[in-house]
Parts: structure tokens; sequence; C-alpha cells
């Protein structure tokens, strides 16, 4: 290769990272701007049924059931997880293990929360179904007011979301912010009842970085 095309050649790949970098900070600073405005909708929009919600899962006096499927999955781990973290038991419940005879250990004390935006996934609806004629609790969080879920379950609570904002129009991305926070503001909730401490959670976490914190 001539010093010339060389010179041509790194110059274009130059140009081309420069295009890269320019591109990616612009989407980067796109998807947090659509990320803040749901947070900020969903922020104006909690009303009574919130309230509700909160209620039903400080009183719940069994263990707090989670189930979703997809994306959806992720929230409701991670919600079973910091849910039992801040004072109150909780467990997810997947579908394909419910469905297969495990919602057996459902009881009328528990409560079932489906998490599902857009509240046609048929597994979750079925894992409702069973819990109703089980006599347990069920919550539902949905974006859609007209679907299924919300249909069957005992309260619902709405979580708005621009569908403009997921991924190519269809993967929950922004929606996963906007349930998590709602699944956050549950647990600040349930700590604040329960009068949750540090030291009360140095309890039940000793392990790791944390841990070493709170248990000096």
């Amino acid at each position: 290769m001539s010093s010339l095309c060389k010179g041509v050649y790194m110059l274009n790949t130059k140009n081309l990272n420069e295009d890269f970098d320019h591109k990616a900070i612009n989407i980067g600073k796109e998807i947090i701007r659509q990320d803040i405005d749901t947070l900020q909708n969903l922020s104006t929009s909690l009303d009574q049924s919130f309230v509700e919600a909160a209620t039903k899962v400080c009183n719940c006096q069994g263990l707090v059931w989670i189930t979703a499927v997809g994306t959806s999955t992720a929230v409701g781990t991670r919600f079973a997880h910091i849910l039992t973290c801040s004072g109150k038991r909780s467990m997810f419940l997947s579908p394909s293990d419910g469905l297969h005879g495990h919602t057996n250990i459902l009881r009328k004390k528990d409560l079932l929360i489906a998490i599902s935006r857009g509240g046609e996934s048929r597994e979750v609806i079925q894992m409702v179904e069973i819990a109703n004629d089980l006599g347990t609790e069920t919550l539902a969080f949905v974006s859609n007011p007209d679907s299924r879920l919300a249909e069957i379950s005992k309260l619902t609570l709405l979580i708005p979301c621009k569908q403009e904002y997921e991924l190519m129009g269809y993967l929950a991305t922004t929606s996963t912010i906007a349930y998590s926070a709602i699944c956050d503001a549950l647990c600040a909730i349930v700590a604040s009842k329960k009068g949750f401490s540090p030291k009360t959670f140095a309890k039940i976490h000793p392990g790791g970085a944390v841990g070493k914190t709170l248990n000096p």
C-alpha cells in the first residue's frame, strides 16, 4: 500500500469512527431522555390504585409471589429479591414451573403479582386464573387497561409507557425502567412501614462489601 493510499485509508477510518462516536452519543442521549420522560410521567400518574397496591403488599400475611415471562422476568426476579431484603418475604414463581403443578404452593393468605406490559401473555394470564381459583389475592402491573390480565386480576396497577419509546417499538426497554421504579417504590414503602433499618438489614446481609460495611 502506497503512503498516499495508506493516508486515505487512515483518514476514512478516522471519519468512520468519528461518525460512530457522534451517533452513539446521540442515541445514548435520546434513550436516556426517553427514560427520564417516562419516569416523570409515571411520577405524576400515581393515584389511589398505587396506594391500594402498596396496601396489598404491606398487609399480605403470607408470601408475595411474583410472576412474569420474557423481559418482565428480569423485573420480577429483581423485585422479589429487593422486596425480601426490605422485610417482606417474596419469591419469583415462573409460569414454566407454575403451569406444571407448582401453583399448588399458593395459599389464600398469599399475594400473586403478575407483571406484563401488554397484559396478553397467555402464561401469565393462566397463572392469575389459577390463583383466583385458589383464592389467592392477585395484583397486575400492566400498561394496557383493556388487556385480559387487567380484566381478571382482583387489583390492577396501570403503569403508563409509550410504545414508541421501546427499542424498535416492541422490545421492552424503557418500560422495564418504569416497572422497576414502581417496584422500588413499593419496596421503600414496605421498609418504611416495617421500620426496617440498616441495623436490621445487617443481620440478614452479612456477605459481600455491603455486609462488611454494615458489620464492621
